[in-house]
């Protein structure tokens, strides 16, 4: 439970900074999340431009290059909680490992010396366990939270307008003409959804 406070304070926080009610973080939170997306959609465009210069069809790599666009930011905020999750899960089993070379240096070291090297690797521990939630998970939710607070209300504003380019670009794919049918604009939406979805149950889950 103690972790997913974490979690879930993350994603709050990231909402605040999109909602624009921690003003001196807006701007700076909003450039953050759009980088963020930026640097992963370049990735995903060099798979795309890869596969397209290794002669997949023109038609695939259009439909494959929209479809990304619109599912990069979901994808993104999902990673990000993953990777928060990682963390909290883990720092537990860091801990005992420490504290378990701690111990063992009373192989190696007089008793007394041992001693205060089990004491070191115990505050080091302990460490570990309290600051991986408000050092690591809380800043990765909160790019999450900021990303999907960001991302989520361009889907529904202005008939859907943030799914139109990978619409054209999948009917083009499959039909190889122009059109954007309202059938697979909710496909698109729907399937733009489904990793902040995904993301939201894990962090309920914890």
């Amino acid at each position: 439970m103690k972790g997913r406070v974490w979690l879930i304070l993350g994603v709050l926080a990231g909402i605040a900074v999109a909602a624009g009610r921690l003003p001196y973080l807006a701007g700076a939170g909003r450039s953050l999340a759009a980088t963020t997306e930026r640097l992963v959609l370049s990735g995903a465009n060099r798979i795309v431009s890869g596969a397209a210069r290794h002669g997949a069809p023109r038609r695939a790599v259009l439909g494959i290059g929209g479809v990304l666009a619109v599912l990069v930011p979901g994808i993104t905020a999902l990673l990000l909680i993953e990777a928060a999750r990682v963390s909290l899960r883990i720092r537990t089993l860091i801990s005992l490992l420490i504290v378990a070379v701690g111990a063992a240096s009373y192989v190696y070291q007089p008793h007394g010396a041992a001693t205060g090297v089990l004491l070191l690797a115990l505050a080091v521990a302990g460490l570990a366990v309290a600051l991986t939630g408000p050092v690591v998970a809380f800043p990765l939710s909160l790019l999450a939270g900021l990303i999907g607070a960001s991302f989520l209300p361009t889907l529904f504003a202005r008939h859907f307008a943030a799914t139109q380019n990978g619409v054209d670009a999948l009917h083009v794919a499959i039909y190889d003409r122009p059109g954007h049918p309202l059938a697979l604009q909710i496909a698109l939406l729907v399937a733009a959804l489904l990793p902040f979805a995904w993301a939201t149950k894990l962090v309920a889950s914890g």
